[in-house]
Formats: structure tokens, C-alpha cells, sequence
């Protein structure tokens, strides 16, 4: 009976999907995926528009340099994007997966290819953005004080999101019910 009174009961916390700040995950280290998702959605908006007029010098580019005047010749060139990722234009044109016909297949192709700004290979670039646009977004269900996400957290809020997942979505419900008020 005595033994019994000095055992505590312990309560099992639940692990969280992302380290505490100041410390990182083990292994190596990425990149942000949805600045990969982000950077390569503002290039496929962007390329299309003057597309035409830079897929035949682009295709017929041999060498970083072919690149960097194909994109002169249309006064494309600023510090941060084309002297620095032409060769990776050249590897990603190079590509035997490179579409040779479909302009906004090209286009896309490499956009995602370029999304990562070659901190990753350009495949993974792709494969992450694929990745990213299958993800399912969560939201949140119930606000209050405490909060149940669709990431399956529940409890007290983090700033108003889901200290999980990061989220502040409401789901449609709520704000129907114009339960936003409440942060």
C-alpha cells in the first residue's frame, strides 16, 4: 500500500513534429521546401512571358556563356539570377527529360528545376516541388484557447496557429460563424 503512494504517474507527451527553436534535426540539412515551391511558382508565372523569344538561343546553348547572352539579348540579365544559375540552365536544358517541343512544358519543367536555386540537384528541386503541391493543408477546426487542427493536435495555441503543423487556416465553419474575432 505504501509502495503504492510513492509511484507518480507519469504523463506522455506528445513528440512534436519539429525541434524546439534554437536546435536542429539531425541529419542533413535541407532546404526550405516551401521557399523551393514558392521560388519556383514565381519563375513559372514569370518565364512564360518572354518565352518565345528565348527557347531557340536557350536550346541551342552550348556552353554557361551561350546562356547568359541568350538572355542579354533580351536585357533579362540581373545580378542575382542569370550570371549565377547559368550553368544550371545549360545542365537543366541538357536533361534528356528537358520537354524539346511544348512550350509551357518547358517552361515548367524548368521552373521546378530552378525552384531550389541549385542548393539541391535539379531533379530533387522537381521532386520537391511535386511533393509540396500534393501536400494536404491543414486548418483548424475548433478556435479557442485551445485548438483542434486536422493534423490531429489538440490543445492550447500557439498565437492563434497550431504549434504543429504552423497553420492559422480556420476551416469554412468558422468563418461562417465569424468566430475570427479571436486571436
Amino acid at each position: 500500500m505504501e509502495m503504492e503512494r510513492k509511484r507518480k504517474k507519469h504523463k506522455v507527451k506528445k513528440k512534436r513534429s519539429h525541434p524546439p527553436a534554437g536546435k536542429r534535426r539531425r541529419g542533413r540539412p535541407g532546404v526550405d521546401r516551401s521557399q523551393v515551391l514558392q521560388t519556383a511558382d514565381q519563375l513559372s508565372v514569370m518565364l512564360p512571358g518572354f518565352w518565345p523569344r528565348l527557347v531557340q538561343p536557350l536550346l541551342a546553348a552550348q556552353s554557361p556563356g551561350d546562356v547568359t547572352r541568350a538572355f542579354e539579348a533580351l536585357g533579362l540579365v540581373s545580378t542575382s539570377f542569370v550570371p549565377h544559375w547559368s550553368e544550371l540552365i545549360l545542365k537543366i536544358i541538357q536533361d534528356r527529360r528537358f520537354p524539346r517541343v511544348r512550350g509551357k512544358a518547358q517552361t515548367a519543367f524548368l521552373a521546378d528545376s530552378l525552384g531550389a536555386q541549385g542548393k539541391v540537384t535539379p531533379r530533387r528541386s522537381r521532386e520537391i516541388c511535386a511533393e509540396e503541391r500534393t501536400k494536404e493543408s491543414h486548418f483548424i477546426v475548433r478556435r479557442d484557447f485551445y485548438i483542434e487542427c486536422t493534423c490531429g493536435y489538440e490543445g492550447p495555441a500557439l498565437k492563434g496557429a497550431c504549434p504543429d503543423c504552423g497553420t492559422m487556416q480556420l476551416a469554412e465553419d468558422l468563418l461562417s460563424a465569424g468566430e475570427d474575432t479571436l486571436t
